[in-house]
């Protein structure tokens, strides 16, 4: 058994090490924050809801739980280069769209807001979700 104790999987990474990020990381959290604020602020672009946003915050992409963990590139053993730079560009984008919708709500223009919402906003999101799902399949392969 102490033979084992050195073997990494195919990623490179040592089993006892993904064990113990599978229980600190939660993937499935982060992507649903992701789509909970896409649920809010589709109801600011309807119009559903008035109370005030500001944009600089949201646009930070490294404020949010899913940020520090790109930017501290814990993620990245378990996506490989292409897969974390899906992440990181979409999740980026997500933040600055979402700063762009609230910024054309303020200026009054609805209808650009919803169309930035389901074109660039939505994809991003769709891409976020893609990458998160591909690293957690990785996290739970032994």
């Amino acid at each position: 058994m102490e033979m084992l104790a050195g073997v990494k999987d195919f990623l490179g990474v040592h089993p006892a090490r993904k064990r113990e990020l599978r229980s600190r990381l939660n993937l499935v959290a982060a992507a649903e924050a992701h789509i909970l604020w896409k649920t809010r602020l589709g109801h600011h672009v309807q119009g559903n809801i008035r109370e005030s946003l500001d944009s600089a915050p949201l646009g930070q992409d490294g404020i949010c739980q899913l940020g520090s963990w790109i930017n501290g590139s814990v993620l990245e053993p378990f996506c490989g280069p292409e897969v974390h730079q899906q992440l990181s560009d979409a999740h980026r984008q997500f933040h600055q769209f979402g700063a762009l919708i609230i910024e054309t709500l303020k200026a009054g223009d609805r209808g650009g807001a919803a169309e930035i919402f389901r074109n660039e906003y939505n994809q991003s999101l769709r891409q976020i979700i893609q990458a998160l799902t591909v690293i957690n399949k990785r996290l739970q392969e032994n």
